[in-house]
């Protein structure tokens, strides 16, 4: 079995493919997020920038890094970049609740595994928004048969590429 460690590597030696979304999937993204409050991320070089689809969501906010502790925050400019060398806003503006979470990462597989950047973040963060529904962004080329799993690994509900959303809990 192909370690985490290993197949990360792997994966961040293949450049993510920002190209433009099939109509059908932002129409059925915009469907998901209709009137919800949903948490995304402001991409960094190597993440896929699915923010200028989303228009039909109540309120857009973003995660934030408030002494050592990741929250949500109103996504807002200007950004700085946090100790994890994230992107958050400058004036923090705490919420304390998000519908759907749009999650980058480094790859996933079919079952809604996600492969992040190792530091456990994003897990901590969804393990208190159990509600909430958890979709990863990703690219064809970041799908991968298996990601090996852990007991605090969360599952995404579904994953979105350029050409399709995979259901998985949805």
């Amino acid at each position: 079995m192909i370690e985490k460690k290993e197949l990360r590597l792997k994966l961040k030696a293949i450049p993510m493919v920002n190209s433009e979304y099939d109509p059908r999937v932002v129409s059925k993204l915009n469907d998901i997020i209709k009137n919800k409050i949903v948490c995304t991320y402001i991409p960094l070089q190597n993440e896929i920038n699915i923010n200028d689809y989303l228009s039909t969501h109540a309120l857009l906010t973003t995660t934030c890094l408030i002494n050592d502790e990741i929250k949500i925050c109103k996504y807002e400019e200007p950004f700085e970049i946090n100790k994890y060398n994230v992107y958050q806003p400058i004036d923090i503006k705490i919420i304390d609740r998000a519908d759907v979470f749009l999650v980058p990462g480094i790859g996933f597989d079919i079952k809604g595994r996600r492969l992040g950047r190792g530091g456990g973040i994003y897990d901590q963060l969804l393990s208190k928004f159990t509600d909430s529904i958890f979709l990863g962004i990703t690219d064809n080329n970041h799908l991968v048969d298996y990601i090996p799993h852990e007991i605090h690994d969360i599952n995404m509900d579904g994953l979105i590429t350029h050409d399709e959303i995979i259901e998985i809990n949805i």
